[in-house]
This record gives structure tokens, sequence and C-alpha cells, in this order.
């Protein structure tokens, strides 16, 4: 069962984030200021709380304080690094300077983003039910606008619309890689999960904090902001309330 829910979640979480935001982009529908900046809040707040009260409570369990934490500051950086070299950050705008690269690279990127998603939705699901559910909604909160800035990036480097959507499909087909390996992993090399539990929560504040929350850290506007906090409280809302559900259930 347990197995079932992983490939469940990193399909949807990936595959299916593609296959909406193609639906999304291919119908001309676009994010007005205020629906981005909602679902970009939302996301943040359930990547923070899956991050912060799920995945490193899970990893305190079964590491001393200093080694876990150590193992998350260790894996913030590692991702810093990872982006310079891969360019796996998104901005969501097709004229961002980060996207100045070339489209293979942004796919290169993607699918080792992708890969991490997928190592922390099957970790997460060998730990509790509950702590999958969260971690599996968090990654499908933050896909579905990135793939969407995917496309349309890759559209205006000279991708057709079909190609492009061919070509985040492959490279998000990583996330269940990635899913599978961890299971495999995590049921026969036990004493790797928490330190691994830890690197996936280091990617979550990552991106959370390096590349969604700066989408619209420059605007003051006091509606603007009022939004931007009652999204981060409502993804982190859904979080405690799934972990909720899922601890009380029989």
């Amino acid at each position: 069962m347990t197995l079932l829910l992983v490939i469940v979640f990193s399909l949807l979480g990936s595959v299916g984030c593609v296959l909406l935001a193609s639906l999304l982009f291919m119908g001309r529908w676009e994010f007005s200021v205020r629906g981005k900046t909602a679902v970009l809040s939302y996301a943040t707040g359930t990547l923070l709380g899956a991050a912060l009260l799920g995945m490193i409570p899970h990893a305190l369990e079964r590491l001393p304080a200093r080694t876990a934490l150590a193992t998350v500051l260790a894996g913030i950086v590692g991702f810093f690094v990872l982006e310079k070299l891969l360019v796996w950050r998104h901005c969501h705008e097709p004229g961002c300077q980060v996207h100045a690269q070339a489209g293979p690279l942004i796919l290169v990127g993607d699918a080792v983003h992708n890969f991490i998603d997928g190592v922390a939705i099957a970790l997460a699901f060998q730990q509790s039910t509950a702590l999958g559910m969260a971690t599996g909604l968090a990654v499908i909160a933050h896909e579905i606008p990135q793939e969407v800035g995917d496309i349309m990036i890759l559209v205006h480097q000279g991708y057709t619309k079909t190609q492009a959507m061919l070509y985040n499909t492959g490279s998000s087909l990583t996330t269940l890689v990635g899913a599978l390996l961890a299971y495999w992993a995590g049921r026969h090399l036990a004493t790797i999960t928490p330190y691994a539990l830890a690197v996936s929560a280091a990617s979550f504040l990552y991106i959370a904090l390096a590349d969604l929350t700066p989408d619209h850290r420059t605007q003051t506007q006091l509606r603007i902001t009022w939004l931007q906090g009652a999204g981060i409280a409502a993804g982190i809302g859904t979080i405690i309330l799934v972990q909720g559900a899922g601890h009380a259930g029989p």
C-alpha cells in the first residue's frame, strides 16, 4: 500500500502537474497578479510546513539535534551550489535573467529538482501516511506554477507548445525515478533515512525562501502583503490539518 501511495503522489506531483500546466497554458489562461501571489504564497506555506513540522521533527526522532540541523544546513548550502551549477531555480517569469540560459540546461535543472522531490515523497511515506500526504501536497502545490512557468519559458525560447509539454513531461518523470530509488534504499538502508529526510527538508526550505518568496518580495502594497500572509498561513494550516487527520486515523 505504501509503494502504491508513493507512485500515485509521485505521478500527481510530476506528470499530473505538467498536464495541468499544459492545459492552462494552451487554453491561454494566465494567473492574475493576485492569483499568482496567492498560489505562490500557498506553495511557500506548504513547503515550510512540510519541512519544519514534518520532515525535520521525524529526523530529530532518530538523530541528535546538532547532527540533524547540521545536515539541514549542509543541504541548504549544497542546493545553493547546485542552483549555480544547474540553474534549477525558477522566478516564474519568461523574461527572468535566471532563464537566459538554453532550454536544455533548464530541463536538466528541472530533472534534478524533480528527482529530489521524488526522494522526499518516498521517504516521507515510509515514516507515516500523514507525512507522506503532506509532503506530496507540498510538491504538487509548488510544481503547478513552476510547470506553467517552464512551458512559458521554453515556448519563449523557440520551442513549440507540444515540444515544451513533451520535454517537460520527460524531465518530470525523474520524480518517479527518485521516489522508487528512495523507497528501495529506505527499506534496505534504514540508517540513511533520517539524513535523507533532513536533506529533503533543506530542499523544501531552499525552494520556499530562495525561490518562491523573492518573486513578490518587492510588492509592498498592503493588500498584497495581507494576501501573501494569508496564503502562507493557509499552506501551513493545510499541512497541519493533513498531518493531524493522518495521526487521528485508525
